[in-house]
């Protein structure tokens, strides 16, 4: 397989606090958020990112790495804690969190983790479906039947994080399994992209350029700053 993916600062935010990170040999490719109007958010996205790289390549070094659920779970887990003991040390950092999806392929299967409003979709026929389930106030709120999928998307309450990377001891991942097929893509992406883009010019995007994974790359964000670029906006692509 190959990835792409490629991260930018926006057109309005005075810092990147969004990171992305990839190991091919692995199959495997992360993008975090860093948590807006908290500390360091910058310092925790890339933390998260670099200790799942970090975990990966000690798992690859002893074995061969499997996209299974407990594998999945733990490595969201790894990154949790390293970005609460970085933040126990260094006091500037109290507080910091981030959003996390992770993606491994083992070839037939992908698994996803995540927790927090960074998405991942699978692309394949054609057809855009999202793999995630945003963990927010907004997203909540739909699912008591208090809005409809349509008003959560413009609610204030659709940045208000349920769950976070470093805020608690043991957080709760999202994990979930699906079959993959030749010529799949899989997009993870961060909400400067999809606050910005619908789902319906993200699949022409990646229709339009067919396996050009480095074109989707950077089309997605100018796309996304061409519409304002509110946010930070980033996306790592997997073509299977």
């Amino acid at each position: 397989m190959r990835i792409a993916g490629l991260s930018d600062v926006g057109r309005v935010r005075a810092r990147n606090e969004d990171a992305i990170g990839w190991d091919e040999p692995a199959a495997v490719a992360v993008l975090s958020d860093g948590m807006g109007g908290h500390p360091a958010g910058d310092v925790a996205s890339r933390l998260a990112v670099d200790k799942v790289l970090e975990s990966v390549g000690a798992r690859a070094a002893s074995r061969p790495w499997l996209s299974n659920e407990a594998d999945m779970e733990g490595l969201l887990q790894e990154a949790n804690g390293a970005v609460i003991d970085h933040a126990a040390r260094h006091p500037e950092c109290r507080g910091m969190g981030c959003t996390l999806v992770v993606a491994a392929f083992d070839g037939r299967h992908a698994v996803i983790g995540h927790v927090g409003d960074s998405r991942a979709y699978a692309f394949r026929d054609g057809g855009l479906e999202q793999l995630t389930v945003d963990h927010t106030a907004a997203q909540l709120a739909v699912e008591q039947e208090l809005l409809s999928p349509e008003q959560a998307r413009h609610s204030p309450e659709r940045h208000q994080l349920t769950r976070a990377i470093g805020l608690e001891n043991d957080v709760k991942v999202d994990v979930s399994r699906c079959r993959t097929g030749r010529g799949d893509l899989f997009l993870l992406c961060s909400d400067g992209l999809t606050d910005m883009v619908d789902d319906v010019d993200i699949a022409d995007v990646l229709n339009d350029n067919g396996h050009d994974i480095d074109r989707s790359a950077r089309v997605l964000p100018w796309l996304a700053m061409d519409r304002g670029g509110a946010d930070n906006v980033s996306v790592v692509i997997v073509h299977v």
